[in-house]
């Protein structure tokens, strides 16, 4: 029962603290909130990649490093349709409908069993006459070869003419490589007005990459639905590998240094701690997070060119995302790696964390209530958040009140004077960074993210006012406890404070 006090006390003390932060989270004046959220999430998201790496790297059958990026670059396209070379027809994006089946062909040569195209067809051209002859190609190559080929679908089907549905049905499958409503998460697939649910990009390669090779790895993703405490709508939080070190000979970037899982961690660290990492002109960027290779490397006969090929998978066991890396195109997007990154790169990560992670990929916790019942559609409050901010508060707090009264009954009122007005303050900022750390840490452990309570972190400051003012309230209650100061009389003064205590006259 004294314990419920307290807690209702703190509340009543630090109400104007417990409202401004929801004012700061759910209002989110300037956006402040959300970067701050962002930016912890990405610092986050940079400390767990070693790891990430670490396990998709593991050697065994059941390795999940399967995927390749394949960049369509206009140095490819120029060099692949000089008449020296002639391999494209076309000399510019867009490419001919006969040219995707040779890039497709050359793949396949190059060991890849499952192509994914991260281009979308919406109609058929009616300048280029090499539709037909792709559809052919196609089908040979899944009825024939037994090879997956995953078209994109954009962000609905239904927005695909119908003078292109030879070729949708020609395919293996198709995936979205567009959405909204879920942020940062990547979502598993869409429910159309009609029911209907078509797949993502990247779950689409996947459920046919498991029906094809019957890997030992794949799992039911409907498993992750039977998760508790996922906020609406439902997505996966991407694990970010560290920059690749297989990379085509074409790629202009710069490779990282063979290191420990330890010493990337804290080198990772200290590059959290010391800013964002910056790239000048006359520096190599860092090397991205997937092995990649632009088509020029699957046409070129050079030992370099090979090598990157060169794997220990079966034949046919590798899989290929296919990009544009273009100017013109603008899909770009920035990941908590440093750069920014063509989307293909987004669909080529949520794969690799499904083949690694299956049905347990890190969601976000957290619960959402949507108020479109009392007239208000699409807005929706995070009832984790709502309940989490009290919690932690009163948890800040009475961590530090346990501190303080430990300090004055260990110590006599001497010695407990020695501490330093910075020392007390550091301990107090060393428990809110410690209560904080713990959300992350068994949030991550079991493979879950603090989501929309990731907002926490930017409430910093108010705890730390909070904490200052209960500070200041636990040494007038020690005070007044003590007898002789108890009954001693307040005089006006000079100074600082407008007020001391006189000692009462014997």
């Amino acid at each position: 029962m004294g314990k419920r006090i307290l807690f209702r006390k703190i509340l009543r003390r630090h109400w104007l603290v417990l409202v401004l932060g929801y004012f700061l989270v759910f209002v989110d004046p300037f956006g402040i909130s959300t970067s701050t959220s962002k930016a912890i999430s990405h610092a986050f998201d940079r400390m767990v990649s070693p790891f990430y790496s670490a396990n998709l790297a593991a050697e065994g059958s059941d390795s999940a490093d399967l995927v390749d990026v394949i960049l369509i670059d206009d140095f490819s396209i120029r060099m692949l349709s000089d008449e020296e070379n002639g391999y494209l027809a076309a000399n510019d994006w867009p490419l001919a409908y006969s040219d995707h089946g040779v890039i497709i062909d050359a793949l396949r040569r190059r060991g890849y069993g499952t192509v994914i195209l991260d281009t979308t067809f919406y109609r058929a051209r009616s300048t280029d006459h090499s539709f037909d002859s792709l559809v052919t190609r196609l089908t040979h190559f899944r009825d024939s070869v037994g090879m997956n080929v995953i078209l994109s679908a954009g962000e609905d089907p239904d927005e695909l003419e119908p003078s292109i549905h030879p070729l949708v049905e020609a395919a293996s499958n198709v995936g979205l490589t567009g959405w909204s409503g879920h942020g940062d998460h990547y979502p598993l697939e869409k429910v159309l007005p009609d029911g209907d649910r078509v797949l993502t990009l990247a779950v689409a390669g996947y459920r046919a990459y498991c029906q094809r090779t019957g890997w030992s790895g794949c799992e039911d993703l409907s498993k992750a639905e039977e998760a508790l405490l996922v906020p609406k709508p439902e997505g996966m939080h991407l694990n970010w590998g560290m920059p690749a070190t297989r990379m085509g000979p074409s790629v202009n970037c710069q490779p990282p240094k063979p290191d420990s899982t330890f010493r990337k961690l804290m080198y990772i660290l200290q590059k959290n701690v010391s800013g964002p990492e910056t790239v000048d002109h006359e520096s190599l960027q860092t090397c991205p997070p997937v092995p990649t290779a632009t088509l020029s490397d699957v046409f070129c006969s050079l030992r370099e060119c090979d090598s990157f090929f060169e794997n220990s998978e079966p034949l046919g066991e590798r899989i290929a995302m296919v990009g544009v890396s273009l100017p013109s195109a603008r899909d770009l997007f920035d990941p908590p790696t440093p750069g920014r990154l063509p989307g293909v790169y987004l669909h080529a990560e949520a794969l690799r964390n499904l083949l690694l992670h299956g049905a347990d990929y890190f969601k976000p916790i957290g619960l959402s209530l949507n108020l479109g019942f009392i007239g208000l559609p699409g807005w929706s409050v995070a009832l984790g958040l709502l309940v989490a901010w009290p919690i932690l508060l009163i948890g800040v707090v009475g961590g530090v009140r346990l501190i303080l009264n430990w300090r004055w009954e260990r110590n006599s009122p001497s010695q407990a004077s020695q501490w330093s007005e910075l020392a007390v303050e550091l301990v107090e900022i060393v428990i809110v960074l410690f209560l904080l750390g713990l959300i992350y840490s068994v949030t991550l452990a079991c493979h879950r993210t603090p989501g929309p309570l990731a907002d926490l972190i930017g409430l910093t400051p108010l705890l730390l006012i909070a904490i200052r003012k209960e500070r200041k309230e636990m040494e007038n209650e020690r005070i007044s406890s003590l007898g002789w100061f108890a009954r001693a009389y307040e005089q006006p003064t000079l100074g600082r404070n407008s007020v001391y205590r006189k000692l009462p006259r014997s």
